[in-house]
């Protein structure tokens, strides 16, 4: 019996879910300094078009709205970013308004090439979290972008250096997520 090739995907606007909210305002200092001193990332193979190259289980649910790190551009050699990754997120208060045993059950971050990640906490209690893209006709990006953006326009003078690719990331976030 040979395997028919499914219908190609159609890519309609999601909509807002009561599931996925920023938090109502940016977490404390504290807050933040507490979740980067414990956050930590670990692929999950749902996400990746070759799980096996990311020495990650294949995935074998069904899944419609799924979607692949590497349709984003992100492959495995830029898995030594993902740290930097969580980090900014964290920093930029770009936490979900849920909370499960202590941890906020999702987090957003903008890449240097202004896609974001929707990141879920994984393991309760132990801050674990993993991540895929966020599809640019997601209208909820909207809301990261402008956390975002209002986040960087806070920063002190010495985070100059680092200003210029987080401006891009808003750039290339404000483009895509309109």
């Amino acid at each position: 019996m040979s395997r028919r090739k499914p219908p190609d995907r159609i890519d309609l606007p999601r909509k807002e879910s009561v599931k996925r909210n920023l938090s109502p305002e940016p977490p404390s200092e504290a807050a933040r300094t507490h979740l980067a001193g414990r956050a930590w990332y670990k692929g999950y193979g749902k996400h990746k078009r070759n799980p096996y190259i990311w020495d990650l289980d294949p995935w074998h649910g069904i899944s419609a709205d799924r979607t692949f790190c590497e349709d984003a551009g992100f492959e495995l050699a830029d898995k030594s970013r993902i740290d930097g990754l969580l980090e900014r997120g964290i920093e930029a208060g770009l936490f979900g308004d849920l909370v499960d045993q202590g941890d906020p059950t999702m987090l957003w971050t903008i890449d240097d090439n202004g896609w974001i990640y929707e990141l879920r906490l994984t393991t309760a209690s132990q801050a674990e979290y993993h991540g895929y893209p966020m599809r640019p006709s997601n209208v909820f990006g909207q809301k990261v972008v402008a956390r975002y953006r209002a986040w960087l326009e806070t920063l002190p003078s010495s985070h100059h250096r680092a200003e210029p690719q987080l401006r891009r990331a808003l750039h290339g976030a404000s483009s895509r997520y309109r």
